[in-house]
């Protein structure tokens, strides 16, 4: 069963398969687990912006689903929850796992 980018996934199933369903996705697009324990908006920034006022994207990903974040660059800025001292970088075409503040990895 392929990985459903996009909605509700089971965790293993997303860690097992997240990784080369990345390297399809957009240029400018990775993808993004929740497993946080509640739902996150992330606010998504090209690499470059120093400022950070307007987001690219701020998708709204519930505990427990999957989405896909954007911005531009050779990797990416997210704020979860808008918050910047919670900053994590992603690059295109690559999955992660979001598990709360500080707690970002990356899917292999």
């Amino acid at each position: 069963m392929a990985i459903n980018i996009g909605g509700k996934a089971d965790l293993n199933e997303f860690a097992a398969q997240a990784g080369a369903a990345a390297l399809k996705l957009g240029a400018k697009t990775a993808a993004l687990y929740n497993d946080s324990g509640k739902p996150v908006t992330f606010k998504c920034y090209n690499g470059s912006d120093l400022v950070c006022k307007i987001a690219f994207t701020k998708p709204l990903i519930a505990s427990g689903y999957s989405g896909e974040i954007s911005a531009g660059g050779a990797h990416f800025k997210v704020h979860p929850d808008g918050n910047r001292s919670h900053e994590f970088l992603v690059k295109p075409r690559t999955a992660y796992i979001y598990e709360g503040p500080g707690k970002v990895t990356e899917v292999k």
